[in-house]
């Protein structure tokens, strides 16, 4: 087998590393600094202010969840008219979303809506970049592609190129403690999915394998303890090396169905991505079994479990403490709505799945979450 491994320019992970932050930028940088709403209630704004208060800074706080097109080109305009030289993004994968995109347009001409829709495309490295996770879920930090949305056509999809790519990752755990209950379930079973649905994936390696193997067992061993007990540190930390780990590993594996589907259909319910995730991993898990059960039963075995029709039943049972339903239907999923989620799920996520599904089939499993519900 041939392939080719790719990662951010330097990854920093560690209880306390966010302290690092200002040896690693660029000297004498005007920085656009991009974070997510919460991040002036809790004191993370003020204290980021001090920790870069050598650089001039720019800063948009207040990113919405979603990325919206207009997020971006509210970044693009700020570090245009403000000559900003690099892009430091603080939050969870919205807000490092949002701040990719414009690192990698800043530089560039034209609107984020020209690129969205292929009429322009990325052809040079962009700003200098480095995110800093909030949330143990996404693997934004990791990825070289950034997932937005257009709210008029209920469209997402990825802006991608191989230089968009953080310079910079810094992932510190300490930075996950202010995630409430909710965040915590949705982006923990995100993680949880990337780390399955990369060692299952028609393109998964062997590097893949082993970091989505490490990512699965952290992620399953810490998720309901971190949900119970937020301030337990240990578990903080497992849960953030997880999501750094199954966010390498689907970085060069790509991802499978959960991901193909839960894009449409959170975009069209106005839904979290994590949340759509979550309620979507253990049915598709059940789905795919036919085609994929050997790895399956590998990776249970390597979380020291009997075979995969265990590992799917710890994560129905994980569903269940973290409070997730197993279908969407009190979020008025219908069948009205089954033509657009077809037609808009056919992403490379659902072509790597190891189970190539019809229309057809898509729309049996659409039925499923109409008629199971918590």
């Amino acid at each position: 087998m041939t392939y080719q491994l790719n990662f951010p320019g330097k990854i920093i992970f560690g209880a306390g590393s966010s302290e690092m932050l200002p040896q690693e930028l660029p000297t004498e940088t005007t920085i656009l600094l991009v974070t997510g709403r919460h991040a002036q209630k809790d004191g993370l704004l003020d204290r980021l202010k001090k920790l870069l208060s050598a650089h001039k800074l720019i800063v948009v706080s207040g990113i919405l969840s979603e990325v919206p097109l207009s997020e971006v080109d509210k970044l693009i305009d700020a570090g245009r008219s403000g000559q900003a030289r690099a892009v430091v993004a603080v939050g969870g994968g919205s807000v490092i979303d949002a701040a990719k995109a414009a690192a990698a347009l800043i530089p560039a001409e034209g609107s984020v809506v020209d690129y969205f829709h292929g009429q322009k495309k990325i052809a040079a490295k962009g700003l200098f970049f480095a995110a800093l996770p909030t949330t143990a879920g996404t693997g934004a930090e990791i990825t070289p592609n950034a997932v937005l949305s257009e709210l008029a056509t209920h469209t997402k999809k990825s802006l991608r190129h191989p230089t968009m790519f953080a310079d910079l990752a810094i992932v510190d755990p300490e930075l996950t403690f202010s995630c409430p209950p909710a965040l915590t379930a949705g982006s923990g079973l995100d993680a949880l999915t990337q780390a399955i649905e990369s060692y299952i994936s028609r393109n998964a390696n062997t590097v893949s394998r082993v970091l989505a193997t490490k990512a699965t067992q952290l992620l399953i061993d810490n998720l309901e303890t971190v949900y119970n007990n937020p301030a337990n540190h240990s578990a903080r930390h497992f849960m953030a090396e997880g999501s750094m780990l199954g966010a390498m590993a689907f970085t060069q594996s790509g991802l499978g169905a959960v991901h193909g589907l839960a894009h449409p259909i959170g975009c069209l319910l106005a839904l979290p991505h994590g949340f759509c995730c979550a309620v979507l991993l253990p049915l598709i898990m059940r789905i795919n079994q036919s085609s994929c059960r050997d790895a399956l039963d590998e990776l249970a075995c390597s979380c020291k479990l009997r075979d995969g029709n265990t590992l799917i039943e710890q994560i129905e049972q994980l569903q269940r403490k973290l409070q997730i339903p197993t279908g969407f239907r009190d979020h008025d999923l219908t069948r009205q709505h089954f033509p657009f989620i077809i037609e808009h799920c056919r992403s490379n996520s659902m072509s790597n799945n190891p189970t190539q599904f019809s229309d057809a089939e898509i729309a049996e499993i659409l039925e499923t979450l109409i008629d199971h519900n918590k």
